[in-house]
Parts: structure tokens; C-alpha cells; sequence
């Protein structure tokens, strides 16, 4: 009879893949988690009052710059790589203080380890999301609270008075999301912001997953504030309770104290594997000291805990979706990128646009007085988007040129494509397509905008809503743009 770690174990093992051979360890000694969380750096610019992880403890007794140096960080990463982790994610403190994170991210790629950064947001300007493109794949925003003055009292705020708006956080989803990163969201339950409602904004964001942690107590690291963040497992399971329903928009991950305890991973700023078992930071050896095998049977991780709260994800690069959408406004190129698209791919092409224009046709209508009717004709819309979106999710493997498809086409890859009003006018003067011109430009694009409000209360150009947003210019070609899909795509 296996016990239910093996049993755990095996699970694991199956669903992440064989493991690189050259091991140095048995995994049966305390079973193996392939996920791993460096918190490479102790300093913060947030004071948050409940975080589990503050190292006060290690910059006081060993670490007195509250991180390692530059070179024994990477040595810390590959010893990680080597030793079978298939995924790491960089946390701190706030990682992106650090001045060699793209460093650290550009090593643990090259080595085979899907990269993660867990961030509070402030420090992820467009330079770094653009330095880090090719290398890191995940970034994970913690959101703790909307109002401002709530995490004001949480210390969720730049040196503990200066809070993070919902404005900030909107537009840094949006610029993550352009990027191509895959994007989580990171929310801990507490006191404070137990009774918030997140569904609009989480059905806003869009991430690609949403994990909800209760306020965990962690001696050595949260002890001062603790009692006045604590929650009960009742009111967690109320938070839970009220959001459910967001599974059918995300992946949602809740886990409550139980369920963290012992499940994750971790290696600290000194470079230790560390657990939480016993409600504080347990260390083993240095890895750099005694090597990943020893310090790895140091401490207490369960496996099948790991499983169970959703630690086995589809976080590596994968195959292609079987439905790719391409959304813009008028002369974005949807069309011409689909079709190249769907070729590269082996892939079918459909465009919603083609079936519209027959329907004007049959009606003696241009394209722009078929949209003055549907956008007065209540149902019209929904008729035209039910046949449609029914056909395209009966089939895989296809290219659909569809400005809603990221609301109606299933287990799809969403990519919006930015054209500049000046670049979209150019298009036009020199196909010379019949009943467009730049005087129907502005108005085409309205009509639409104001057709998918009236009809679904949707705003098909917010970048929001999409998993790539693609930003056109003159000098990016079809081929430029086909490799930017593909490449984000396959994330």
C-alpha cells in the first residue's frame, strides 16, 4: 500500500512531466513540490502590517544588507534549476528593487524554469516590462484592497502614507497584459478588507489567475499587528462564499491557513529553504553550503497539500489555444493578420466581418448602414453573435477575426490590435476599399463602440479585456506581428 505522500508524489509527477534525470535526491524522502518561491531580497518600499514574510529575523542575525550578493543569488538559482524545480517565482520583500533581478529571471529561463515575479506594482515601469519580456513569463500583482484608505491602515502604501490607487492598478494591468505577460492577481483577506466586493474589478482584470489568501499569523514576522488583522475562518469562508462565482471568468485559487501552512516551497534572502509549519520560518542549511539535496530534507513540505490548493497549474509554455481572436478598430489589419496568422498555424480563418457584409449585401445595405440597423434594431446583434460564436466554439483550431470575441468565443487567446487613427487613415487612402474612406472612419469605429454598449454594455476597446495588446506601427510588419501573437500565445 503506498502511503497518501507517495500517492501525492506520483499525482505531482504525472501531471508536471519526468523530471530531469541527473537527480541527487530521493523524492520519496518528503515528497517534491516543483514550484519554488526565492524571496531574494528583504527590503520593501511597503510597510504591509500582515506580511508573512518581512525577514526581520535574517537581516538581524545573518543577512545584515537583507539580501545575498549579485553572484551568489544566480549561483542560488541554478542550484534551484539543477535540482528539478520546473517553476520559480521571485518575491522579496519587493523583488523589483532589486538591481540584478533581470539577471536572476534571464538565468532561471535559460536553465528551463518558468519565471514569476510576485510584485506590489509600484516599480514596474514600461522599461522593465520590456527588459523582461523574453525571459520572465508570469506577473503577479498583490491587491489587497480598491480604497485607498484601506490600505493606508493595512500599510499596503509606499513607505507605509503613500497607497496605491484603483487607477494605478487599472492601468498596470493593462500594461502587463500589452506586454504579453500571463497575469495573476495576489489578494490577502484580512480585518480591513474582508467585507470588499472584488467581482467587478476581477471581472474587469481578467487575470489568468486569481489566488485569495486569509491573513496568515507568522511569528518573527507579523507579530506586532497581527490581532488587529485576524480573521476567522467564518469570515474568510463568507469572502469566499460572495466571489465564487468568479470561477467561471478565472482560474480562482482559495486558500485559507490550513491550506498554506506546509504547501509552499521557499528559499530565503540568505539562500535557505524555509517552511511555515509550526507558525514561523523554520531554515535549514544554506544551499550554497550543503547543496539542495541536504538542505531540501531540512524542512517539512507536503505535496499533497501543494496539489490540493491548485499548486499544478498550466504555467509552462504550452500549444498553441485552439481559438486565437483578433479584435481592432477599422483598417487595424484583423483580417490580414488572421489569414497569415491561420496559415502559420495550419489553422482555418473566419472573420464575424465577412459574414456581416453578406447579410448587408443581401439586404442592399453598405456595411455602415447594416450597423445603423443593428445598433436600432434591439436583438439583431445578439442573433448575429449567438450563430456565430455557436459555429466558431463547435470547432478548434481556428483564427477568428471577431471585435467581441473575447466575451463569446470559449478557450480562446484574445489579441486586440492598437492602431494609431493616423496609420488607420493611411490604410484606407491606399486600398481604396470600396464605401470606406477617412470621412466613415471616425464614424464606423463609434457606430461599433456605441453598438456593443447599447447591445452587451461591453467596450470591445479597453485592453483590458484582451490577452495580448498589440500595438501597431508603421514599421512592424505582418510577419512582426504574427511572431508577437505566436510568441505571447504559446505562454
Amino acid at each position: 500500500m503506498k502511503t497518501k505522500k507517495e500517492e501525492s508524489l506520483i499525482s505531482v509527477n504525472s501531471k508536471i512531466g519526468e523530471k530531469k534525470k541527473n537527480k541527487d535526491f530521493d523524492l520519496k524522502i518528503n515528497g517534491f513540490i516543483p514550484s519554488v518561491n526565492f524571496h531574494l531580497w528583504e527590503p520593501c518600499n511597503m510597510r504591509c502590517k500582515f506580511c508573512f514574510a518581512t525577514f526581520q529575523d535574517v537581516k538581524q542575525t545573518i543577512l545584515p544588507k537583507g539580501h545575498l550578493p549579485k553572484e551568489e543569488a544566480i549561483e542560488v538559482v541554478k542550484r534551484i534549476a539543477a535540482f528539478g524545480f520546473q517553476k520559480i517565482t521571485f518575491a522579496g520583500g519587493e523583488p523589483t528593487l532589486c538591481p540584478w533581478l533581470p539577471e536572476l529571471i534571464a538565468t532561471a529561463k535559460s536553465l528551463g524554469m518558468t519565471t514569476m515575479i510576485v510584485t506590489n506594482g509600484s516599480k514596474l515601469t514600461d522599461e522593465f516590462l520590456e527588459v523582461n519580456k523574453e525571459n520572465l513569463d508570469w506577473v503577479a500583482i498583490s491587491i489587497d484592497s480598491l480604497n485607498p484608505e484601506t490600505n493606508l491602515k493595512a500599510g499596503r502604501a509606499i513607505s507605509g502614507s503613500k497607497p496605491l490607487t484603483q487607477a494605478y492598478y487599472q492601468h498596470l494591468i493593462e500594461r502587463v497584459k500589452s506586454a504579453g505577460y500571463g497575469l495573476k492577481i495576489n489578494t490577502v483577506i484580512h480585518r480591513l478588507n474582508m467585507d470588499e466586493d472584488f467581482l467587478e474589478f476581477i471581472r474587469w482584470a481578467q487575470p489568468k489567475r486569481w489566488k485569495v489568501l486569509q491573513v496568515l499569523s507568522m511569528e518573527g514576522q507579523n507579530d506586532a499587528h497581527f490581532k488587529d488583522l485576524e480573521i476567522s475562518d467564518m469570515e474568510y469562508q463568507n469572502f469566499v462564499d460572495r466571489h465564487t462565482e468568479i470561477k467561471s471568468i478565472t482560474e480562482v485559487v482559495f486558500e485559507d491557513v490550513d491550506a498554506i501552512r506546509g504547501s509552499y516551497a521557499m528559499v530565503d534572502p540568505a539562500g535557505r529553504f524555509f517552511d511555515n509549519v509550526d507558525g514561523c520560518h523554520s531554515y535549514s542549511q544554506p544551499i550554497l553550503e550543503v547543496g539542495c539535496s541536504i538542505a531540501y530534507q531540512q524542512v517539512r513540505y507536503d505535496a499533497q497539500k501543494f496539489e490540493e490548493r491548485g499548486g499544478v497549474y498550466n504555467w509552462e509554455k504550452q500549444s498553441p489555444p485552439i481559438r486565437i481572436t483578433l479584435s481592432g478598430k477599422v483598417a487595424s489589419g484583423k483580417s490580414s493578420v488572421g489569414k497569415l496568422l491561420a496559415e502559420r498555424l495550419g489553422y482555418a480563418f473566419c472573420s464575424i466581418g465577412n459574414q456581416t457584409r453578406k447579410e448587408a449585401e443581401r439586404r442592399g445595405m453598405t456595411i455602415a448602414e447594416f450597423q445603423k440597423l443593428c445598433l436600432n434594431t434591439t436583438g439583431m446583434d445578439q442573433e448575429i453573435d449567438l450563430s456565430f460564436s455557436n459555429d466558431c466554439n463547435g470547432q478548434s483550431g481556428l483564427v477568428i477575426d471577431y471585435r467581441l470575441g473575447f466575451q463569446f468565443i470559449k478557450n480562446g487567446f484574445h489579441v486586440y490590435l492598437n492602431i494609431p487613427d493616423e496609420l488607420a487613415l493611411e490604410r484606407i487612402r491606399a486600398a481604396n476599399r470600396e464605401g470606406d474612406d477617412e470621412t466613415t472612419l471616425a464614424k464606423r469605429n463609434e457606430i461599433f463602440k456605441q453598438q456593443f454598449l447599447q447591445a452587451y454594455n461591453l467596450d470591445y476597446t479597453l485592453p483590458a479585456n484582451y490577452d495580448l495588446v498589440i500595438r501597431i506601427n508603421p514599421e512592424k510588419t505582418l510577419e512582426d506581428i504574427v511572431d508577437e501573437i505566436l510568441n505571447a500565445s504559446f505562454k
